[in-house]
């Protein structure tokens, strides 16, 4: 019997959904880089759930929740990264969002808030519990 689960179609081209996270992640890097005052708000969610988003958009449908999880760490992962080389390069200068902390924090928050809603629209949809 073939395994045509979203895991094993995703498997067969496992580096073309981080694409999108690392090409958002090298612009969000490249204007940072440009305008350090400037606060690019939609970097960090875009970049943390953009491999998430990847395998819905790709036609593999809802993913496994540890699938989507796997996909949700790893958009993380990219953005916490680029945020990490914005903070060191003091290249977070702007303006926060949040009513608390700045520009670096509410990157990591915001991070942690589109990998959460990427993880959400890829498992969205899965079946809770197999039937038959």
């Amino acid at each position: 019997m073939a395994d045509v689960s979203p895991e094993h179609q995703a498997a067969h081209r496992p580096g073309k959904v981080l694409y999108l996270s690392l090409a958002l992640g090298a612009l969000w890097l490249f204007l940072a880089f440009r305008n350090p005052s400037t606060t690019y708000h939609l970097g960090p969610p875009l970049v943390a759930g953009a491999v998430a988003l990847s395998h819905r958009t790709t036609g593999s449908g809802p993913l496994s929740v540890p699938a989507a999880a796997g996909a949700a760490v790893a958009g993380l992962s990219n953005a916490l990264f680029a945020t990490a080389i914005l903070a060191f390069n003091d290249r977070l200068r702007g303006e926060s969002l949040l009513p608390f902390g700045d520009a670096t924090v509410e990157s990591i928050v915001f991070a942690v808030a589109g990998a959460i809603v990427g993880f959400l629209i890829a498992a969205w949809g899965r079946p809770r519990s197999p039937e038959g």
